[in-house]
């Protein structure tokens, strides 16, 4: 027959059970143990002249000795290894395993170092620090659905702030973005990018994000019409008349950029010296607009020009 084991006696188990359970975890967190840890490496520098050239390893593995209850609580402590640069003038050999004290605990843990594991020697490289403004370059894939375009992609803002060695910073003159793709695009959109940073050197970027602008427009078709059409670099004994002298201009572009445009919005030239040669009947123009348009072409396509010399 099995015995009914009554609730008084059941809670008299569970409670036996938790006192040893209690004694167990205080004996086990004062006992002393070795153990590692990997804690972040920081490096100060106060000198604002120099910095590093190449980046330090994140972390650095560090052998502790102490009582399990510190252990515990160093989990709830941020140490970190301190390695300050302000006074190195030239470049550092540096041994981790001979500098223990640099390891920043806080002092209500009665932890010791054993030793630092890794890295054993870091070869720190120093430059001068430089600071400068770089033009942020994104060229994304944007696939937008029938009868919309792409008007214009705007970065805000158009450059970031890098400061770093001057012998990569010298070098810079852009900062790309992450590469994206984007698919039936029917509306005007914002995205955030992240920069693409160079992990091969030291440096900092401000910002590190950038807020593009994406202005999509439905596709639209216009014709300006009367247009003047200019001569330029005609020589002083030269007169020459353009025919005809005011064209029609048909682009294409978003609507709501077309929807004002006119004839002072684009300029038609012909450059007397580079296009024109004795003997030809026809000359070629070219068209120039600070709109962002598409396709711009002049009608008609071809000029001719009356040349003749200035009378005395």
């Amino acid at each position: 027959m099995v015995r009914k084991v009554s609730g008084k006696e059941l809670r008299v188990r569970f409670f036996i059970f938790a006192l040893a359970l209690v004694f167990w975890f205080f004996v086990k967190m004062n006992k002393t143990y070795d153990y590692a840890v990997d804690i972040p490496l920081r490096i100060t520098n106060n000198n604002p002249d120099i910095c590093l050239k190449h980046p330090t390893p994140e972390d650095v593995r560090v052998e502790f000795s102490g009582r399990g209850i510190d252990f515990l609580q160093l989990k709830l402590f941020s140490p970190y290894y301190e390695l300050d640069i302000s006074d190195v003038s030239r470049g550092l050999a540096f041994d981790f395993s001979q500098h223990p004290e640099y390891v920043r605990i806080p002092e209500e843990l009665d932890l010791s170092v054993r030793s630092i594991l890794r890295p054993h020697e870091l070869n720190l490289e120093i430059d001068q620090c430089m600071e400068k403004n770089v033009k942020v370059l994104f060229t994304p894939q944007v696939e937008t659905e029938p009868g919309f375009t792409v008007v214009a992609i705007v970065p805000k803002p158009d450059s970031i702030r890098v400061t770093g060695p001057a012998s990569y910073v010298d070098t810079l003159s852009k900062i790309l973005l992450e590469k994206k793709i984007y698919q039936k695009v029917n509306q005007p959109f914002e995205d955030l990018l992240n920069i693409q940073r160079d992990r091969h050197f030291y440096s900092t970027y401000s910002p590190e994000k950038v807020t593009v602008f994406f202005d999509v427009q439905r596709l639209a078709e216009k014709e300006i019409v009367d247009v003047p059409v200019n001569v330029t670099n005609v020589p002083d004994n030269y007169e020459v008349v353009p025919l005809p002298s005011l064209v029609k201009i048909y682009v294409k572009g978003g609507e709501k950029i077309l929807a004002d445009a006119d004839a002072k919005d684009f300029r038609v030239d012909i450059d007397f010296a580079r296009d024109w040669q004795p003997g030809m009947t026809k000359v070629r123009a070219h068209i120039s607009t600070d709109l962002q348009v598409l396709y711009v072409e002049s009608r008609p396509p071809q000029f001719e020009l009356i040349v003749q010399k200035k009378k005395r």
